[in-house]
């Protein structure tokens, strides 16, 4: 029996966000705001989330967003000036700061150097400033992702903390060095401190202004993916760009136990689709389950993974949680 659409959008969301939206695991001191999705990044949840189904599906290339970690990274203006160095290649490469203004020269560099250290120690025990890196796939305009960097920036950092990026284009991935400082303009603000969800915003909030540049783009966690590899570090991806020390990564497990809530989520989001009255959603239950068809794990408890040439004309009951998954050819 076909459901109606309010019915199906209300339980779409419910799966849609333990899918794509997981719960942090709360702080003692909470430092962000909890994530209003429906509010900041999807005024139209439902349809957000069949978006990103299709994404998903789709196998659409997916944003990478990383804070860099290394040992002594944003600690004083030591560390901070050589970082700075580094993403400009000793003034070679321009830099752009918060307010727009290009930094072309070593002079240049040099001056913002000396306008941080009046603030930052020349070493400290905590870190100063935090390095992050935007990048997209081999073969994505290298101008649209520094515009869309430079969009996303100005909507999350803008008048709260100053910062710095560069664009670099000496690896397959184009991709955005952005060094920002933790303390904020205003005084009585707090300090930047990034946690998991906000890493997570920033991917989706990248991946959105990508996405306005005319570029595909997706952010999902990789366990939605059914990816059970670490992406390459920074250094890793320069080896490889000047072919040296091949990159050998291990193979993935088949059974996976940490993605057996993905799974279930994936199949009740086919589940609903299927039994929707609008013949597009059960068009894309027929991709979800193809998409789940290709995971590390088939099968959870008694729900498995198979093919069927069903027909998808009407809706079905068939694809009901504790029972076997079809997939429409």
């Amino acid at each position: 029996m076909a459901r109606p659409k309010r019915f199906i959008d209300g339980l779409l969301v419910n799966w849609g966000d333990d899918l794509f939206y997981p719960p942090v695991r709360p702080t003692k001191t909470p430092t962000s705001k909890p994530l209003d999705w429906a509010n900041i990044i999807m005024p139209d949840k439902p349809a957000a989330i069949r978006a990103q189904i299709t994404r998903t599906t789709q196998k659409t290339p997916e944003v990478m967003v990383k804070i860099t970690s290394k040992m002594g990274a944003g600690k004083g203006m030591v560390a901070i000036a050589n970082h700075l160095d580094y993403i400009s290649r000793n003034g070679k490469v321009q830099l752009e700061d918060h307010e727009g203004r290009l930094l072309n020269s070593r002079a240049d560099v040099k001056d913002i150097k000396n306008d941080w250290a009046e603030d930052i120690p020349e070493i400290s025990k905590r870190r100063e400033t935090i390095n992050v890196i935007f990048s997209m796939v081999k073969g994505t305009p290298a101008a649209e992702v520094k515009e869309a960097v430079r969009e996303y920036l100005k909507q999350e950092f803008g008048g709260k903390h100053e910062y710095v990026f560069a664009l670099h284009t000496d690896t397959d991935n184009p991709h955005v060095h952005v060094c920002i400082k933790m303390a904020p303009i205003k005084t009585r603000s707090k300090r930047l401190n990034p946690r998991k969800n906000d890493l997570q915003r920033w991917r989706e909030g990248f991946a959105q202004s990508l996405r306005k540049y005319g570029i595909a783009a997706n952010a999902t966690p990789r366990k939605t993916r059914g990816v059970t590899q670490q992406p390459l570090h920074q250094y890793q991806l320069h080896q490889s760009a000047r072919q040296q020390h091949p990159i050998i990564r291990k193979s993935a497990k088949p059974n996976f136990d940490a993605h057996t809530k993905e799974i279930l989520a994936w199949a009740n989001i086919a589940n609903v689709l299927a039994k929707s009255e609008d013949r597009i959603d059960r068009q894309l239950a027929k991709d979800v389950i193809a998409f789940i068809a290709e995971q590390p794990i088939k099968q959870v408890g008694n729900i498995s993974v198979q093919k069927s040439n069903d027909d998808i004309s009407t809706p079905t009951e068939q694809l009901s949680t504790g029972i076997k998954l079809k997939w429409y050819s």
